[in-house]
């Protein structure tokens, strides 16, 4: 039987946990078993449901999220994948710290009311504290999911902890992308990881720091509400209806993103997914823009756009 590197580590952390193997033991066998070249990245979780996490677990698109974890990047801190606890995953983040040109992946929003104190990732360390000490060292930085990037819902009115996105944080800093999204799009994850790795800079990016590659054209020109029904455009009354639900709040003509050909739930390697909020007859939120939630509200309540 074939054992992994990923069940090999696991395995030699329950034997730390059981007393039977050192932490200093582990973080050798860890050294050992890193490939020389695999890229490095630090992932961490600040105000949020930990959504776009969850999200990039179902990558299939581009590649799978395991080939991602054992051949091709080298994950040094994630709360919901890595094995180590406590003081040996905070010493695993440090050590990793110290060493630039890592990938630092921000998901969720950074709380700033009382210093920082309405979230801790760790005794002392709040998540204010991670993203300013982390950021000095990386190579290039992620903000993953709408939270990350703009502040999103964790941000909504009247925010009583101060929450904000990483470009508030680390105002100006020319190493950031923003991936925004309710959740982010795990192909949106993977297809910017893939270009940084392939091309050692930043894609092209729009005036707000998305990559034009998938943020770059506008759902409301590209839905198939509007370009494939037969006949007349007619509007949907009701949720349940098969028309253009512009009427019903869809906020189509704000958003920027290629949800409608990327939708969701890929069922195999290079094909795109299933469906997505509008085949599923639910009006765009607008969940990729930096006005989300608040200059999206009321959802499902007409809200004139002027056409571009």
């Amino acid at each position: 039987m074939r054992l992994s590197r990923r069940d090999f580590l696991k395995a030699a952390a329950a034997m730390v946990a059981a007393g039977k193997l050192t932490p200093a033991a582990l973080a050798s066998l860890q050294g050992a078993m890193r490939g020389e070249g695999d890229p490095r990245v630090i992932w961490l979780q600040g105000a949020g449901c930990d959504g776009c996490a969850v999200s990039f677990l179902n990558s299939v698109h581009y590649t799978t999220v395991d080939d991602l974890l054992l051949n091709t990047l080298d994950v040094e801190f994630q709360n919901n994948l890595q094995a180590a606890p406590g003081d040996l995953a905070v010493s695993a983040i440090e050590g990793a710290a110290l060493n630039p040109g890592y990938v630092l992946i921000i998901e969720g929003a950074i709380p700033t009311g009382a210093g920082g104190a309405y979230c801790r990732l760790w005794p002392g360390v709040t998540m204010v504290d991670a993203v300013l000490n982390l950021s000095i060292n990386a190579g290039f930085i992620i903000a993953l999911g709408a939270c990350a990037s703009y502040g999103g819902v964790s941000s909504g009115a009247p925010n009583p902890t101060e929450a904000k996105g990483v470009g508030e944080i680390l105002s100006g800093d020319s190493r950031l992308i923003n991936l925004p999204g309710c959740p982010s799009h795990p192909d949106w994850l993977v297809g910017t990881v893939v270009y940084l790795l392939t091309n050692g800079h930043l894609p092209p990016l729009d005036a707000h720091r998305r990559p034009l590659e998938f943020f770059g054209k506008r759902i409301h020109q590209n839905c198939y509400k509007r370009h494939e029904l037969c006949g007349e455009i007619t509007f949907a009354d009701k949720l349940s209806d098969e028309g253009c639900m512009e009427y019903l709040g869809c906020k189509g003509k704000k958003t920027y993103s290629d949800c409608y050909i990327r939708k969701w739930n890929s069922p195999g390697a290079g094909e795109f997914g299933v469906n997505w909020c509008i085949g599923a007859r639910s009006p765009c939120l607008g969940c990729v823009e930096p006005t989300f939630p608040d200059g999206m509200s009321p959802f499902y309540v007409f809200s004139p756009t002027p056409e571009d």
